[in-house]
Order: structure tokens, then C-alpha cells, then sequence
């Protein structure tokens, strides 16, 4: 292992440090919250109070309905917005014409197919990635992920932060544009991480097997000296830097095109940072069914052990122990009455289980949980179906436009980006307009639940109600539009590719060719069949005039 000269004492490490407890202080009214939150619903995560590289205790509740409805409803958050099963994403422009132009429509459909593969999980771990932010949003309204390119082998790094080690920043607008990353790591784990260029004290340390560990600032912001057209990092909109707290040195300086830390927010009030989530909701509920089911437990316990009454210490000579088959000498006197009994307890505490269901009711109604279990059921009919699932999407459809907008719909247009710096999509086609703004096409929850219904009341309005009377009145069918009915369907169904409708004017044309060649088709059967006509009237006038002669 090598040494790499940096300086210490930069000043570029000490503000990554003055901005972390800087942007850690608006967090400490949420800490308190989440630390519970964390211990009674998502007990994976946690340690939003300690500041230090000591290891975090995992705790236990009492009760675990949090935690199952916490889980349904990040699920069906997961399938709802970045379902791995639907193409949830697309690009599009403002101008509709282009939009239709055949070969602009396939390269956006092959554009899209792009990204969508680079989510896959043989190149990157996006989905999994993304279940922990949907979980992490489920429960304290905030989550944190990181993206980046590994050019060594070939994929995409998709990565969930814990919120414990990460504070942020926003602009006037009220939008994320700055991180805070603090992370704690060994001597050896700094030596790998940062390919050996970290400062001859921590190589020191690595090479001793020292294994205290540091805290390492991943500090990412607006880069204020960008240059349009520069090569290097001042050519790049955001800066990166890797601070190491133990002499102050930057490590690794680095830039991007696009913000690479994502922190998606549920529902967020003016002037704030932080967001809430369902799980604030759910919060007074949970302590309490916690604290119920500890009670109870704590009375259960006391009635099957009951405390044992004596009147000194010398009447139970076997330490307080009760074992069953031994002797306690002493229990009773030389008369037989006895010296020691348990004390009299019922393990009625005054607690029903109404009121601890009602409790427990409170917790999965804040996660929606009555929806989200009904779900794809089986013994549910389509239509039930239908209408548990746009139930469903109303319920948490506002606060989806937000997490679209902040995480999936930015990581989508950063993908896409990334793969056309790398050369894996080709330029539009010509004829394109240059200037044609690109735009991220996403399906948020509602826009998803009109348009089902929408395609629904369609297709039963068609097919339910138009067609039958079509039976008695034929001339009913000429008030439908066949085009119109096909692009309703398909603006509906999101996953079905732009490529397999056929633009109008591409059908127009097949339909005047049609109609031509039956044309011709028809003429020319009326030719052939005028001539036999003609045929057969000659050889009757024929037949006829010969035996007029044969009369005569």
C-alpha cells in the first residue's frame, strides 16, 4: 500500500464539516419522532441521534401491526410507481405531430427501452434500491438514494443512504440542491474505498490493523466556478467532494452533469426541509399499542409468577428460587401455618381487546392498510379489483406526483443522459427539429386510475351498450369512430409501445389503397360478367333467327 501526498488542514474538508452540523440542526425536531418511528415500525433503521461510530442497538416492540402495515403499504408503493413489471417512464415533446412521426415515435420507444434495461437487475440494483426509499418514505417522509456509473464493470451503482447519515440542503424554490453525506470507516475500509489516496496517517493506521474508525464527508453542491464547454471539474455543473475528518484532506474531487443524490420527500409544509410521512401519522397509535401490549405482558408475567410474600430473609434459605419437586425450608411454621404465599393477583390491568384493536386499527388505517391487503386477491372479480386498486391510487396519489418528481422521474432523465454521454442511444433521427426539448413521460397514480377508468366506461359504452343495439339499428355503428376508440385504448394502456398503433395518416393511406383495389376488383368482375351477359344475348338472337329461317 502507497501513500498519496494530500494536504491537510483544507479548507474544503472543514466547511463539508461546519455545513454537516449546520444542516443537521432543522433535523433535530424530527429526530426524536424517528428514532420511535424506527423502533416501533421500521426497525431497521434508526441512529438519528448518535453522532458517533459507536454501533447503533437494534430495539424491539411489543407489537408488530406497524411493521406488517408499514410493509404492504411500501409495497404497494414499489408496484404502484416503479413497477419492474410495466414500462413506467417514456420521453415525449410538446409537439404532438413529432410525437406521432413514425421514425421520432421509434426512437423514443427504443430510447425508453434503454433506460428501462439499464434498471434491470443484471445492471443495477435500482429495484431493491428503490423499495428501501419507498419504505424509508413510508415511514419518516423522507429518503435518500445515490446513483453513478461503474465504468470498470459495465453497470450502474444504485444505492439507498440511511437517513441517519445524511443531511441536506434546498434552493429558494424549495428544491434539494445540496448533501451532506457522513460516513464512518476503518483505516483498511478508507484504503479500498478511495484506492489507497488517503493521507499517510490513515495508511499508517490501515498498515498497523488499526480498526477505530473516522468520519469520511461526501460533500455534494452546486459548482459555483462552472464554465460552459470546460473539460474537467469546472465544466460540470455539481461538485463532489471526499473529506476526511482526521487531518482535514480532500480525498477525491469530482463532478457531475446532474444532481447524483436523490431525496424525495412525501409531504413537506412551507419554509421545510424535512417531510412527514404516514408513519408521523401512525406514530401516536403505535406507542400506544405498544405500551398496551407491554402492560399486558407485563401483567401476564406477574400472574403466572407471582411475587412471593415472606417475613424475613431467612424464610426462603434458597435464594428466592422456587424449583418444583424441591423443599424450601421454612415456608411454614412448626403448626403448619405457613410462613410464605404468593401475593393475590388477577392479571386484570383494566385493558380490553377492543381497545387494543382499536388501537392497532388506527395504526394500519394511517398505512391504508385495508386497501393495500385487498389487492390482488383471488376470489375478486375484475371489476372489484379495479375499483379496490383506483381506491388505491387516490389515497396516496398526490404525494406520488411529488416522489415521481423528485426521485424517478430525475433518475429516469439522469439515466438517460448518462447512456447517451456513453453512446448507447443513438442521436434522434434526421428531420428532427434541433432545439425539440426532450421531456421525461411518467404515470403518476391518478393520471393511472383516470385513465383505466376512462378506457373502461369506453370499452363497456362501445361494447356493452353500442354494439347490441347495432343488432337492430345497423346505422348506429356510423356515430363510433374506430380511430378515436383505438388511441382512447392506447393512451390508456401505458405499457403498449407508440410503434404498435399505426399513425392516422399511415391508416388513411392503407384504407384508400384497400378501397381502390376492391374497386378495381369489382369493376373487374362486372367486366367479366358484362361480357358473358353480351355473349349470351348474341347466341340467343342467334338461335332465334335461325328458326325464324327454319319457319319461313
Amino acid at each position: 500500500m502507497k501513500s498519496t501526498h494530500l494536504f491537510p488542514g483544507d479548507e474544503r474538508a472543514r466547511e463539508a464539516e461546519r455545513r454537516w452540523s449546520e444542516l443537521k440542526e432543522p433535523r433535530l425536531q424530527f429526530e426524536s419522532d424517528w428514532e420511535d418511528i424506527a423502533r416501533l415500525i421500521r426497525p431497521q433503521r434508526g441512529g438519528f441521534r448518535v453522532d458517533t461510530a459507536t454501533t447503533r442497538q437494534l430495539t424491539k416492540s411489543m407489537s408488530s401491526e406497524g411493521a406488517i402495515a408499514h410493509g404492504h403499504f411500501a409495497a404497494g408503493i414499489y408496484a404502484g410507481i416503479t413497477n419492474p413489471a410495466t414500462r413506467w417512464g417514456g420521453f415525449t415533446t410538446p409537439d404532438e405531430d413529432l410525437n406521432r412521426w413514425p421514425p421520432f415515435a421509434e426512437w423514443l420507444d427504443r430510447a425508453a427501452s434503454k433506460v428501462h434495461t439499464s434498471f434491470s437487475p443484471s445492471m443495477s440494483s435500482f429495484y431493491p434500491a428503490s423499495f428501501q426509499i419507498y419504505a424509508d418514505l413510508a415511514a419518516f417522509g423522507n429518503g435518500a438514494a445515490y446513483d453513478e456509473l461503474d465504468q470498470v464493470n459495465r453497470k450502474f451503482i444504485d444505492v439507498t443512504f440511511s437517513l441517519a447519515e445524511v443531511v441536506v440542503d434546498v434552493d429558494f424554490h424549495g428544491r434539494v440542491n445540496e448533501a451532506v453525506r457522513k460516513r464512518y470507516l476503518t483505516p483498511r475500509q478508507a484504503v479500498r474505498a478511495f484506492k489507497g489516496k488517503v493521507p499517510p496517517r490513515v495508511m499508517d493506521l490501515a498498515q498497523k490493523g488499526n480498526s477505530e474508525k473516522h468520519a469520511y464527508f461526501h460533500h455534494v453542491l452546486p459548482n459555483d466556478t462552472f464554465e460552459q464547454g470546460r473539460l474537467g471539474v469546472r465544466g460540470r455543473r455539481w461538485l463532489s467532494l471526499w473529506c476526511c475528518q482526521l487531518d482535514y484532506s480532500v480525498l477525491r474531487e469530482a463532478g457531475y452533469d446532474e444532481m447524483p443524490i436523490y431525496f424525495p420527500r412525501w409531504d413537506v409544509d412551507s419554509g421545510m426541509i424535512y417531510g412527514t410521512g404516514p408513519g408521523s401519522i401512525a406514530l401516536p397509535s403505535a406507542r400506544k399499542l405498544d405500551l398496551m401490549e407491554t402492560a399486558t405482558l407485563r401483567a401476564a408475567q406477574r400472574a403466572a409468577d407471582p411475587t412471593k410474600l415472606a417475613p424475613d430473609r431467612n424464610a426462603i434459605p434458597l435464594d428466592g428460587e422456587f424449583r418444583p419437586g424441591s423443599v424450601v425450608y421454612g415456608a411454614v411454621d412448626v403448626r403448619g401455618n405457613p410462613l410464605v404465599r404468593s401475593e393475590e393477583f388477577n392479571g386484570n390491568i383494566g385493558l380490553t381487546l377492543e381497545e387494543k384493536r382499536a388501537a392497532a386499527e388506527a395504526v394500519e388505517n394511517a398505512f391504508y392498510y385495508s386497501v393495500m391487503s385487498l389487492t390482488g386477491r383471488t376470489g375478486i372479480s375484475d371489476a372489484e379489483n379495479r375499483v379496490i386498486e383506483e381506491a388505491r391510487l387516490r389515497n396516496w396519489a398526490p404525494h406520488a406526483d411529488r416522489i415521481m418528481e423528485e426521485y424517478a422521474a430525475r433518475k429516469y432523465e439522469r439515466r438517460f443522459r448518462m447512456l447517451f454521454r456513453a453512446g448507447q442511444i443513438p442521436p434522434p433521427p434526421e428531420g428532427v427539429p434541433p432545439g425539440t426539448p426532450l421531456m421525461v413521460a411518467y404515470t403518476s397514480a391518478a393520471a393511472m386510475a383516470l385513465r383505466a377508468s376512462e378506457a373502461q366506461t369506453v370499452r363497456q359504452y362501445v361494447l356493452g351498450d353500442m354494439l347490441p343495439l347495432a343488432q337492430l339499428k345497423p346505422e348506429i355503428l356510423d356515430r363510433i369512430s374506430a380511430d378515436d376508440y383505438a388511441e382512447v385504448l392506447h393512451e390508456a394502456s401505458t405499457a403498449v409501445p407508440q410503434r404498435v398503433l399505426v399513425p392516422r395518416d399511415v391508416a388513411m393511406q392503407a384504407r384508400a389503397a384497400r378501397q381502390q383495389a376492391e374497386q378495381a376488383q369489382a369493376m373487374a368482375e362486372m367486366a367479366k360478367t358484362g361480357g358473358a351477359g353480351l355473349r349470351d344475348m348474341a347466341q340467343a338472337g342467334a338461335a332465334m333467327q335461325g328458326r325464324g329461317q327454319a319457319d319461313g
